[in-house]
């Protein structure tokens, strides 16, 4: 009997490797996002509060020409990161968690910015991203949080005025 319980659960880890090898030799995207978020939560500080990066499904990343990465623990602070920037024109990418996967990084222009007072997020302006071609996501999300959804650009301009940063160098545009 143990014998038999030993070979189906082998045989079914077989089959499961396989079945994953075959989805990622197709391009299956799900297995290509699986785990983009290289944050290490508790560990990694935010280049922008210096403190530790803690809650898991937030976060985000603005990655330089150069290739310096800068890890954010919020959307709020990437973006006022981003908005404390002298040369901007020096970014290849900002990226931000998208909260639904909770493990995949997604461009800012591929995301929408939920604000709900019923939904926190880590450095108090209510912030979740969530990836805009979710639409059942999205619906799903305001039904349980109702707020308001927010570009990018929005998100810039609600920090530069809730945190009082600098209008000079806060000019938020896309890239």
């Amino acid at each position: 009997m143990i014998y038999r319980i030993l070979i189906f659960i082998l045989f079914a880890g077989f089959i499961t490797v396989t079945c994953i090898q075959e989805d990622a030799r197709n391009n299956n995207p799900v297995l290509l996002h699986a785990n983009s978020v290289d944050i290490d939560y508790g560990t990694d500080i935010c280049s922008f509060t210096k403190k530790p990066i803690k809650t898991v499904r937030y976060g985000g990343k603005i990655t330089l020409e150069n290739g310096d990465i800068h890890k954010f623990m919020s959307v709020e602070c990437t973006a006022g990161f981003y908005l404390e920037m002298d040369d901007k024109t020096t970014i290849k990418s900002i990226e931000i968690v998208d909260f639904a996967h909770g493990q995949k990084y997604l461009p800012v222009d591929e995301l929408v910015f939920l604000q709900s007072k019923l939904r926190p997020s880590p450095n108090g302006l209510f912030l979740t991203a969530i990836d805009h071609s979710n639409t059942k996501m999205k619906q799903y999300i305001y039904d349980a949080y109702p707020g308001t959804f927010m570009s990018w650009t929005e998100v810039t301009e609600l920090v530069q005025e809730e945190w009082n940063l600098s209008g000079t160098r806060a000019h938020a545009t896309s890239f």
